[in-house]
């Protein structure tokens, strides 16, 4: 991966010389950089059990865990930023969830568009703005795919005629978001003993949590007989970015920023 300095990798949003980071020593680069979160309304899986009949008249029914979806809140933060910052030109994205240490979308580059960014007000210095935020994971599988739109953001205007930025704006979000399957009983574990050495527990694969479709609702008699649900589920929450004028100044590697497993 790329060894951004965030004066420079966070294209972010003060004036300065950032020959090490975003340039060639004789270049002079602008480079601005945002914070970025979320709290997003979704799904998660909760535990519950349900009976499985017996396959025979010889037979006692027996129970099995599964895990429903209900009502969850995530917590998503990161940085937007943009080396040799100018209009038009895409921002870096990078999003975690801290809670639950897992990356909604690692360091990407040229990823987000603000093509539908506008100014407006008496003195045109109020924005409002509709942004598409994707992403996958490192394997490639979808884990966000939202609208995030904002209106009253304030902008800054710089010394520069091609210089006007973004300093803040918030407001909602809708989409889909990839919910985190339940892991599944640990196995193979043990303390060890006078004769053996201890062995780590393993844990066993992810629980694939069970919804059902509108339809199949009225049928409803218990979990262990619904579909399977699928990996990307609706999403609804507020959103916010904001100027870091400290990470925009400063020289730290994105690396340095960012959790290891979000990079």
């Amino acid at each position: 991966m790329k060894k951004l300095m965030i004066a420079a990798a966070v294209a972010a949003m003060t004036g300065g010389v950032f020959a090490d980071a975003c340039s060639d020593p004789e270049t002079a680069s602008i480079c601005r950089a945002w914070d970025v979160s979320m709290s997003l309304k979704s799904l998660g899986p909760k535990k519950t059990t349900c009976k499985v009949a017996a396959e025979s008249a010889c037979d006692d029914p027996t129970t099995d865990v599964v895990y429903y979806l209900d009502n969850v809140t995530r917590k998503i933060q990161g940085y937007l930023w943009v080396c040799e910052y100018e209009c038009g030109k895409d921002f870096n994205i990078v999003l975690w969830d801290s809670k639950k240490k897992i990356a909604i979308i690692p360091v990407s580059y040229d990823a987000v568009n603000f093509d539908e960014v506008y100014v407006y007000g008496k003195k045109a210095t109020k924005v409002a703005g509709t942004i598409a935020i994707a992403g996958t994971d490192l394997n490639g599988n979808d884990t966000i795919d939202v609208t995030a739109s904002g209106l009253n953001g304030k902008m800054v205007r710089g010394s520069e005629d091609t210089d006007c930025y973004v300093k803040s704006l918030s407001g909602y979000v809708a989409g889909k978001l990839a919910y985190i399957a339940a892991q599944g009983k640990t196995a193979g574990g043990s303390a060890g003993g006078l004769c053996d050495d201890p062995v780590e527990p393993e844990p066993c694969e992810e629980t694939t949590a069970k919804i059902l479709a509108l339809c199949d609702a009225c049928c409803f008699e218990g979990w262990c007989d619904a579909d399977d649900a699928e990996s990307m589920l609706p999403t609804v929450g507020t959103w916010k970015m904001k100027y870091n004028k400290k990470v925009s100044k400063g020289n730290k590697t994105i690396s340095s920023l960012v959790p290891a497993y979000a990079l």
